[in-house]
């Protein structure tokens, strides 16, 4: 971008702390949008109208509308997407609502939408008598819409908008474990796999290669500890989200048994096995799980006491308690709070969730072509993104605990080079 004085740039990035930097780094007057009238898409769709040059968050620029493409179209754009977007999300994540499947019963039998065959929603109708579903109509009529397994609402991210830029970079690693391919193969919007060098002055694309060099090289520097009490415990679908679900619901003996055995696992490869300091530790597993496996020395680096809080804004006090926790979120990326972290447990078994291979069995079925989720590679990703976090990001060792015999297996193929 710094090169390309005379270019128009979109940067879009998950989070607002990568907006800061990249507005620092850039000598292109990059403008970030503001709440303008309580959205920031009315001041992004301004800056655009003013060929301005632009850095965004993922999430401001998934509410494109109608004018945000009408803008794209004659500002002649070049668009670089850090990270692939989320090209499906629960609807009630998207917009904040509490909609259940009732309310599109409703909307269904009032005649307000209707659904197709393959899920996407329409609105036929003037608006609702009220404001409560005026988010429905809005989605709906940008054709954005999905009524997935006739229980959930989901947003689809508007494909259309990709071909509105001149040109579009995506900065990503294993884009096959990714949902953006299929969603992009699906569209018929054609891409090519690229490599990048920087050996010269400068970074430089250059043909896609493989990285097996550089991963043979990651695996001496990586332990993987496996725990001889549970040698093979964890196969097939266990450690699961639905797994852990279950144990979460069911009060029975055994469901208390399971996570109280992998807890103590998890508790002696940090003390006795690792004896790894809090401030190095960096552990995982799906969120409403984490109170139940959640143990002493493992939980928060420090306390953190009421006079550093105060004074400190609500992103500021978040960012706080993030950086001083030694829980890490699945979905963490693109972010360097957690580079000094040295002792992993990745206590997950990664699968696609169901409305998204859902959404792409309803796509396969209307166009007749075999697209779908490459899951194994899917739950590789997102591992390694979360791996990533840790110190082995700056080439230092690092030790993981993946109790779970088809995430660890996975992994190791990957080091191989064989995935």
């Amino acid at each position: 971008m710094n090169s390309a004085q005379n270019e128009s740039f979109i940067y879009c990035t998950p989070f607002l702390d990568e907006v800061e930097r990249i507005k620092r780094a850039t000598n292109i007057g990059m403008r970030e949008p503001s709440y303008k009238g309580g959205r920031k898409l009315d001041d992004f769709n301004d800056l655009l109208m003013d060929g301005e040059n632009i850095v965004v968050t993922h999430s401001t620029f998934a509410n494109a509308n109608a004018d945000t493409l009408e803008f794209l179209r004659q500002g002649n754009y070049t668009l670089i997407l850090d990270e692939v977007l989320d090209i499906l999300n629960n609807y009630n994540d998207v917009v904040g609502d509490s909609l259940n499947k009732a309310d599109i019963k409703l909307l269904i039998n009032e005649g307000f939408i209707e659904v197709d065959d393959y899920g996407k929603v329409a609105w036929i109708k003037e608006s609702y008598p009220t404001s409560k579903y005026s988010n429905v109509e809005r989605l709906a009529r940008n054709g954005n819409l999905f009524y997935l397994d006739d229980t959930m609402l989901v947003w689809q991210f508007p494909a259309e908008i990709f071909s509105t830029f001149k040109e579009v970079y995506i900065l990503t690693y294993l884009f096959r474990g990714s949902y953006l391919k299929p969603y992009l193969e699906y569209h018929e919007i054609g891409y090519e796999m690229k490599g990048i060098d920087n050996s010269g002055e400068k970074y430089v694309l250059t043909e896609y290669k493989s990285d097996k060099e550089d991963r043979a090289k990651l695996k001496e520097l990586i332990t993987i500890y496996t725990d001889p009490k549970l040698e093979g415990e964890y196969k097939s679908f266990k450690l699961s989200s639905t797994w852990f679900k279950k144990r979460r619901e069911k009060k029975r003996k055994q469901s208390n048994e399971d996570i109280q055995k992998l807890k103590n696992s998890i508790y002696n490869y940090f003390r006795n096995k690792a004896k790894a300091k809090a401030c190095q530790i960096m552990w995982t597993c799906p969120k409403d799980s984490r109170k139940q496996l959640e143990g002493k020395g493992y939980k928060e680096i420090r306390r953190i006491t009421a006079i550093e809080l105060n004074g400190l804004s609500e992103k500021e006090i978040r960012r706080l308690k993030n950086k001083n926790s030694c829980y890490v979120t699945l979905n963490a990326r693109a972010t360097n709070d957690f580079g000094e972290r040295s002792v992993l447990a990745y206590i997950n078994n990664f699968f696609a969730q169901p409305y998204m291979k859902r959404y792409f069995e309803n796509k396969n079925a209307k166009d007749g072509t075999n697209i779908s989720v490459d899951e194994d590679y899917l739950a590789l990703s997102c591992m390694i993104q979360w791996i990533w976090r840790s110190r082995i990001r700056n080439g230092k060792s690092i030790i993981i605990y993946i109790p779970s015999d088809r995430m660890r297996n996975f992994f190791l193929k990957w080091l191989d080079g064989i995935m």
